[in-house]
């Protein structure tokens, strides 16, 4: 079972990132902010599992996807970080939807949505029972990762993968999804 999280290229360091608000999606910034006072850090996400499927959630694929007329170099540079252990506050993202939908009411969630998402009553093994059985289902919010850590690293090119190695990255791989 991995952890997933894609970066652009750009905001790659050899060391720590944290959750940042400047750098979110602006569409979904108000979600993430009601999601920092639930869990008590802006969150970095990540996918759980072991599937394409479930890589496909981190937005990775988009390396390779023309959502307009782009041009060669123009394309999003992605980089995937795995990790196998990864402290965090799982969610159901199948209910996430939940909060991305909740703007039209200040982003007040009954106690019952909350439970759907976070199931506090689920110990880990739960999560990751989930996450087995149902790809693209579970991920997690981490205040905090240090990616030199990452148990494997993907690049969509052979220039990404000498940037990360010349930073001091191993264990990189050019690896593409569809």
């Amino acid at each position: 079972m991995l952890y997933h999280h894609s970066r652009d290229l750009e905001s790659v360091v050899f060391g720590e990132v944290k959750g940042n608000p400047e750098f979110s999606d602006p569409d979904f910034r108000k979600a993430y902010l009601w999601l920092e006072k639930e869990v008590g850090f802006y969150p970095l996400f990540l996918a759980v599992g072991a599937t394409e499927e479930d890589i496909k959630m981190t937005c990775y694929g988009d390396n390779w996807i023309a959502k307009t007329s782009r041009k060669k170099g123009e394309f999003p540079n992605n980089v995937l970080f795995s990790f196998n252990d990864v402290k965090g506050v799982f969610t159901d993202y199948q209910y996430w939807h939940f909060i991305l939908n909740a703007n039209n009411k200040n982003y007040s969630m009954t106690y019952h949505e909350k439970k759907l998402i976070f199931k506090p009553s689920w110990k880990e093994s739960d999560w990751l029972r989930k996450a087995r059985k149902e790809p693209h289902s579970v991920q997690l919010v981490a205040p905090k990762l240090y990616l030199p850590d990452a148990s494997r690293i993907w690049v969509r090119n052979n220039a990404t993968r000498s940037l990360l190695n010349k930073l001091g990255f191993q264990n990189i791989e050019v690896r593409r999804i569809s």
